[in-house]
């Protein structure tokens, strides 16, 4: 029964479009086009395949993709600002003659264009505690006061 509803459908459908296909040199291709619809119709009403165009499927498959994508790409901007950053730091207090042995830097992405830095490390060598005071000092002057500004003099 359905086989001969769709059928019926599909042929009611292409008799109203070549009703409404008006008589100029396009007439040709979209009689084609229509005949074209109603035999993909019945083929698929023969065969009992259903065109199933549900897209959730896929839409989840290219989400799941492009988070990962973006988990790839979110760590490899953070890697960047980090360094970055770390280097802006070292030039910063080399030119006023402080040289810590390491650099840390933690970085948050937490939005598509939102990216801040929330720590930064400074690690000295034993006996340059003075250094390190003078060090973070110097970074609690240059940098924003909601980044936390850590020393560490290792013995």
């Amino acid at each position: 029964m359905k086989f001969l509803t769709t059928l019926c459908m599909a042929a009611l459908a292409s008799a109203l479009f070549r009703m409404l296909v008006p008589e100029n040199k396009l007439s040709k291709q979209i009689s084609i086009l229509i005949a074209g619809v109603f035999l993909l119709t019945g083929i698929t009403a023969v065969s009992g395949v259903e065109l199933d165009l549900d897209t959730e499927q896929y839409r989840a498959e290219i989400d799941g993709a492009s988070s990962e994508i973006g988990g790839n790409v979110n760590k490899s901007l953070q890697e960047q600002v980090c360094r970055e950053m770390s280097d802006k730091i070292y030039k910063l207090l080399n030119e006023r003659g402080i040289f810590p042995k390491e650099i840390h830097i933690a970085a948050n992405i937490s939005g598509l264009y939102s990216i801040s830095i929330t720590q930064v490390e400074l690690v000295f060598s034993s006996g340059e505690q003075a250094a390190a005071n003078a060090a973070a000092d110097i970074l609690k002057a240059e940098l924003s006061p909601e980044i936390l500004i850590k020393t560490d003099v290792k013995e």
